[in-house]
């Protein structure tokens, strides 16, 4: 153990010039943060940024740790030293619950008492531990993450004296407390930090997990013990304006929050389970760091000539079909952003709106008081668009007014859950649209997913010759000449893609425009590949297709391109 190291309130580098210096907080944002401090005496500037949702924890402990001269001690230090921290409890008389107010446990190191904190320079803290011990009691400070201490209280909780309360009321004001806000918030700004689209928060038998959703792929975050689930859950629901004593019915809710310099709407669905409420949260920020551009997709050459073409066709219905999460909403965003010259009238319906563009008209559904897509959209026809976007077509209803939409002079964009693009026809025929309509109004399918980029930190050449032989037997042979040489490459894993040899992702298509061969086999009940004409079958290719086409430029691997798009896709 190496002498005790004073605490320094007096760094040679102030945590605000070292933040922005780093770029780790906006000038603006600092500013006004260190106004807050002004009038509130006491407060510190690192975890009020936290707390404000200007960075994250995990961003700003190194740099304040930089600043102070300290240390940053580990989970698994921290883990290892549960019987020595309860021991040193004992010693203090201090109990779990002042430890977790204060965000800070301690433990005796020979002579030395060890203090990891996320602020060890409060001295509510300073001053309680120096009057528990001795007067001569040497002191070693270390800062640690808020979660970090957390799990070591937990470890002292397990064995009988986890916290089971149940009414409302105590829930509520469970969920109330500092320690458990900061733990819901370290949530969001972690989340944040590794670009997560959802959050998975899920009960078990003895505790519960923290899942996020990164590129497509979950894993996870982090574990908690149980004596936290009731309170993070009540918390979350509280934001959420959920009700927190119902548990035993689903519920939905939004809520604002910012987390990590990002500002984001937050979709909240709850739903019982054996265990416990299951929590998902769908992350939608309010600002995007791509713009919606036919670059940021990834379309080739060729399919981007087809999108644009189809954008500024006056009237017609372009789809754009998948599953949910494979980038369609993005695709119509970036279809209404070209298409808005401000020459035309735009209108939206939605559910929900997921992104603001200025110059659009943009309506929500209310499904609850009977404005649906059908009924909106009846109505924003007589609100003179020249292009409308209808969120998704769920029923017949909708269906039939889309399609009389594009025969009276509109431009229809919208969306169908189908695997392929090929099936969305056979879904507007299904749900009761003749087929001589769906002929004459559709002018283009777009069928996508989304796959992970490579790293290009640390991705590695692919010389694995079925791989090659895969892509050579699936495209044209003009198609590959064309694209030039073969940089098949493969997944590694590095710290920078948190060593899962991913960053990003980008879209896969496949493009069936509506050619005069085509609308004929779909008045006849005859829809697939074979009824493309001789030189639209030549330019044709599936989503595998499209996929292997990236492997081929090492844009993404073979293995990720099979994982999303499966045997059973293909053209």
């Amino acid at each position: 153990m190496t002498a005790a190291a004073p605490v320094k309130p007096a760094a040679a580098r102030p945590l605000a010039e070292l933040l922005l210096e780093r770029g780790l907080v906006a000038e603006p944002e600092l500013r006004a943060a260190l106004s807050q401090i002004a009038t509130q005496p006491g407060e510190r500037l690192g975890m009020l940024l936290v707390r404000r949702g200007a960075i994250s924890e995990d961003a700003l402990l190194p740099i304040q740790a930089e600043a102070l001269g300290l240390d940053v001690i580990d989970g698994e230090m921290l883990a290892q030293r549960v019987d020595d921290i309860r021991a040193a409890q004992a010693e203090a008389r201090l109990p779990p619950r002042w430890c977790r107010t204060q965000g800070a446990v301690f433990w005796r190191a020979g002579d030395v008492i060890v203090v990891a904190a996320r602020d060890p320079l409060r001295s509510a803290l300073r001053e309680a531990l120096i009057a528990a011990f001795a007067p001569d009691q040497r002191f070693e400070w270390r800062l640690a993450r808020a979660r970090d201490v957390e799990r070591a209280l937990e470890a002292l909780d397990r064995g009988g004296n986890a916290l089971q309360i149940d009414a409302p009321a105590h829930l509520k004001e469970l969920a109330e407390e500092a320690p458990v806000i900061e733990l819901v918030n370290g949530i969001f700004a972690r989340a944040t930090d590794a670009r997560a689209s959802d959050i998975h928060v899920e009960p078990m038998r003895d505790g519960f997990e923290v899942r996020v959703r990164v590129d497509g792929v979950l894993r996870t975050l982090e574990s908690y013990g149980r004596d936290r689930f009731d309170a993070v859950v009540s918390r979350i629901k509280l934001i959420a304006g959920l009700d927190i004593a119902e548990r035993r019915l689903p519920q939905d809710g939004r809520l604002t929050m910012r987390a990590g310099g990002v500002e984001s709407d937050v979709r909240v669905s709850v739903i019982p389970s054996v265990w416990g409420e299951s929590i998902v949260l769908r992350l939608l920020p309010k600002e995007r760091s791509d713009t919606f551009s036919l670059d940021a997709l990834g379309m080739d050459a060729d399919h981007r000539a087809l999108f644009e073409a189809w954008i500024h066709e006056p009237h017609g219905i372009v789809l754009v079909t998948g599953p949910t999460g494979s980038g369609k909403s993005t695709t119509l965003y970036t279809a209404l952003t070209l298409a808005n010259d401000r020459s035309n009238k735009i209108i939206t319906v939605e559910d929900p709106v997921e992104f603001r563009v200025p110059g659009i008209t943009q309506i929500q559904v209310q499904s609850d008081i009977g404005y649906t897509f059908a009924s909106s959209l009846r109505a924003i026809l007589r609100h003179d668009p020249d292009i409308v976007m209808v969120g998704e077509i769920r029923d017949l209803e909708t269906a039939q007014i889309a399609v009389q939409a594009s025969l009276t002079g509109h431009m229809v964009f919208s969306t169908l859950h189908t695997n392929d693009a090929f099936s969305a026809v056979t879904r507007l025929t299904d749900m009761g649209v003749e087929a001589y309509l769906v002929a004459s109004s559709l002018r283009g399918i777009v069928a996508q997913r989304l796959v992970r980029r490579l790293c290009d930190q640390c991705a590695q050449r692919d010389d694995d010759a079925d791989h090659r032989a895969l892509i050579e037997t699936s495209l044209q042979g003009a198609l590959l000449a064309a694209t030039g040489a073969p940089r098949l490459r493969r997944a590694a894993g590095c710290k920078a893609c948190a060593h899962t040899g991913y960053v990003g992702r980008s879209g896969i298509y496949e493009f069936v425009p509506v050619t005069p061969s085509l609308r004929g086999a779909i008045a006849s009940g005859r829809v697939g590949i074979e009824s493309l004409g001789t030189t639209e079958r030549a330019l044709y290719r599936s989503l595998r297709g499209d996929g292997l086409l990236k492997a081929w430029r090492g844009l993404t691997s073979v293995e990720e391109v099979l994982r999303v798009t499966g045997a059973a896709i293909d053209g």
